[in-house]
């Protein structure tokens, strides 16, 4: 798409990224990962740098795991502007520890929406210090589990990659 796609109207008064910052405001841990380029600061959730800017989204979750507290962070990509508090809450109820838990829709992975360990941190230093920084390829290297999502809310997985979905994103939500 070409554009920063966290800071695209929601709505008239809201970003993508602002939209998904309040449905998942009840996590006792929250972070925004952000390039060096963008300054989001979103109350309540800490800005954290992307120590891999060239790395695409392996990067940017591995920059928050190394910041966390917690044990597991649910990502959520901020391309998909309808991840529901539902969703999340879903995922993380189905979490049992495991390295990577990824959910799937069909049959296709949600990596970059996924809940991953701190445990995973030295395989992704790893995968990108080799220039390999696909999250399927990494995932597959770590002790993974795949989720299936019911198809009642694969809504939650829509991403947003190019003008025309972007505006049919917009009709939808007018």
């Amino acid at each position: 798409m070409g554009r920063d796609k966290a800071g695209l109207s929601y709505d008239a008064d809201t970003t993508f990224l602002e939209k998904l910052c309040r449905r998942l405001d009840f996590f006792p841990y929250r972070y925004v990962s952000r390039n060096v380029s963008q300054h989001y600061l979103i109350d309540g959730f800490e800005s954290v740098t992307d120590d891999y800017p060239e790395c695409g989204p392996a990067g940017g979750i591995l920059s928050v795991l190394r910041k966390t507290e917690a044990d597991a962070v649910l990502f959520v990509g901020c391309d998909m502007p309808d991840f529901s508090a539902a969703e999340a809450k879903r995922l993380m109820s189905l979490y049992n520890g495991e390295d990577v838990l990824v959910p799937v829709t069909g049959d296709v992975w949600q990596p970059v929406s996924a809940v991953y360990s701190v445990r995973v941190c030295r395989i992704l230093e790893n995968a990108l210090s080799t220039g390999n920084n696909r999250l399927r390829n990494i995932i597959t290297q770590t002790d993974f589990r795949t989720a299936n999502v019911p198809e009642e809310f694969f809504f939650n997985y829509v991403n947003i990659n190019t003008p025309e979905e972007l505006e049919s994103f917009r009709r939808g939500h007018s």
